[in-house]
C-alpha cells in the first residue's frame, strides 16, 4: 500500500511539473499571445495553475500518506479523495475526447494515479 502510493505520488509529481512548464510553454503562452480578451487570457492562465497548485498539493498529500500508519484513517480518506478526484478528472478529458474526436494524453497521466490511489485506500481500508 505505501509503495502505491509513493508510485502514484511520483507519478504525479512528473505530471505537475510537465503541466506547470511544458503546457505553460506550449499550451498556455500561445493562447494567451492570440488577439482574446484580457480577461478571456488571464482566466485561462489562472485557471492553468490552478490545476497546477492542485497537482502539486494532491503530489505532496500522496508522499505525506504513504509514510503514516496503515491505521491512520488519513491513509484510506485522503487517497480515496484524491483517486475519486482524479479519475473524475480524467472522466472529463474522456468526454472532451468523444466531443472533438481528438485523443487527449491527459487520460493516460490522470488515470493511473486516481486507480492507484483508489487501490491504495481499499488495501488500508482492509488492514
Amino acid at each position: 500500500m505505501k509503495m502505491t502510493l509513493s508510485i502514484a505520488a511520483i507519478i504525479n509529481l512528473a505530471v505537475a511539473v510537465v503541466h506547470t512548464f511544458v503546457g505553460e510553454a506550449t499550451i498556455v503562452a500561445p493562447l494567451t499571445a492570440s488577439d482574446a480578451p484580457d480577461l478571456v487570457k488571464a482566466t485561462l492562465h489562472s485557471a492553468w495553475h490552478m490545476i497546477s497548485v492542485v497537482l502539486y498539493l494532491s503530489s505532496l498529500t500522496l508522499f505525506y500518506v504513504s509514510r503514516k500508519e496503515v491505521t491512520d484513517p488519513a491513509v484510506t480518506l485522503l487517497p480515496g479523495y484524491i483517486g475519486i478526484q482524479y479519475v473524475g478528472l480524467a472522466m472529463v478529458f474522456v468526454v472532451t475526447s468523444a466531443i472533438y474526436g481528438q485523443f487527449f494524453p491527459q487520460i493516460v497521466m490522470l488515470l493511473p494515479i486516481g486507480l492507484l490511489s483508489l487501490w491504495a485506500a481499499r488495501m488500508a481500508a482492509k488492514a
